[in-house]
């Protein structure tokens, strides 16, 4: 960890000097202003909160111990360089043996490694308590689902190290609810998604404890009935706070904008759902040994062969910034700040302030026309802007056997 310092405008709009010494802010002095700086000032921010991603560049979570850990890093880094300094790294369907092992392998690691514990600070387990109905599953293997059972999943919760913050459920399923509220009673945060709900149901998923809604207009049927369908009734109760793919693939404007005038901000959570291919070129991949995807030239991913199923988003955290200025007409600042501090604060994630003694993890960012990062700086260590630039052909990324690349 280097000494270095940094200077850039609180979202106060403050010019100070953060001086960083051993991963820790040393101090935070005022900076008088320069009437001939032609270069514009970033501001320094909290980090980046994605609170469902499921990997990058190749490879899911549950491949790590087969692609190796040099893999996490090389992901942890990618994310560091979009600005995300806390994530919830997210577990998909798989085969229960092989989940089992993948969450021993983290645990481990995550003991060892405190770098990328930090930044992974929990995990959402997404798999495999979906619905097995065509649609409501989106693109999780029909063949890796089970019925909801805390007792099986808290075997894999212990395997982690008790690092599952956030789970998954189709509560109509049978045990869904019962699973609702042996989970809450070991205090895990509750999300409904890829789950088709009566709103009777929904009421009691509730009542026993469900906050969230997972990628809310997601994971859904693409023809439905216009009213017996789960997604009035997620927008309608304000118990349920709702995750938001806001990457411009998986959400349209108008979505989005309805969704934080029902909800208000607070109730409206952006996450990337980045896919384990994210990052890559444009092609046809093989994911998880056994099921294609396409991206696009325009940076979509989905099932081979079925535009209407995304199979996760290519963006990362940053790219919701964005969004969130050009399509919900929010300032550049609240955007931030609605990918950064309301989800760490749904959560319960405390995230470093800007004053003497606090973890040095902040980012310099600002806007022209789009979002520039500067420079991410976690716990003392700078990164810099993103280096893999949307829609860009000349990307690269080490591609394992397990998310090939198929010859055309």
């Amino acid at each position: 960890m280097s000494d270095s310092s940094y200077v850039g405008r609180t979202p106060e709009g403050n010019l100070v000097e953060v001086e960083v010494r051993g991963g820790k802010i040393r101090s935070v002095v005022p900076v008088l202003e320069s009437q001939n700086s032609e270069k514009e000032i970033p501001y320094i921010l909290p980090v980046l909160v994605d609170l469902q991603h499921n990997g990058a560049l190749g490879a899911y979570y549950g491949e790590i111990p087969d692609v190796g850990v040099s893999k996490l890093h090389e992901i942890a880094a990618h994310l560091r360089s979009h600005g995300v300094g806390r994530c919830l790294l997210t577990l998909v369907t798989q085969e229960r043996s092989q989940l089992e092992r993948v969450a021993s392998f983290l645990g481990s690691v995550f003991d060892a490694d405190r770098d990328l514990a930090r930044l992974y600070c929990g995990i959402f387990h997404e798999g495999i308590y979906v619905s097995p109905r065509d649609g409501w599953r989106g693109a999780h293997a029909k063949s890796w689902i089970e019925a909801p059972n805390w007792e099986r999943l808290a075997v894999i919760d212990e395997l982690t190290g008790g690092r599952i913050r956030l789970v998954n459920v189709a509560p109509e399923e049978p045990g869904g609810l019962d699973f609702i509220t042996k989970a809450v009673a070991a205090d895990k945060t509750i999300s409904l998604g890829h789950c088709c709900p009566t709103p009777e149901i929904i009421d009691e998923a509730i009542a026993r404890g469900a906050s969230m809604v997972t990628h809310f207009g997601n994971g859904a049927a693409a023809q439905i009935h216009r009213f017996n369908n789960p997604l009035w009734t997620f927008l309608d109760r304000d118990e349920l706070t709702l995750g938001l793919i806001c990457d411009g693939s998986h959400l349209p404007g108008s979505v989005v904008r309805t969704a934080m005038k029902c909800k208000g901000r607070e109730k409206c959570l952006p996450v990337s759902d980045a896919s384990g291919c994210s990052g890559l070129p444009a092609g046809p991949y093989e994911i998880l040994g056994e099921r294609l995807i396409e991206i696009t030239p325009e940076c979509r991913v989905h099932m081979a062969g079925n535009p209407d199923i995304l199979a996760g988003g290519w963006f990362q955290q940053d790219r919701s910034v964005e969004f969130l200025v050009k399509e919900a007409g929010l300032s550049f600042l609240d955007a931030w700040d609605q990918c950064s501090r309301v989800p760490a604060r749904a959560i319960g994630l405390p995230l470093p302030d800007l004053v003497a003694g606090e973890e040095a993890s902040f980012v310099l960012a600002r806007w022209e026309n789009g979002l520039v990062i500067e420079q991410s700086v976690h716990a003392g260590v700078p990164a810099a802007g993103p280096a893999i630039q949307k829609n860009s052909s000349k990307s690269v990324a080490s591609v394992p056997p397990s998310a090939a690349l198929i010859e055309a």
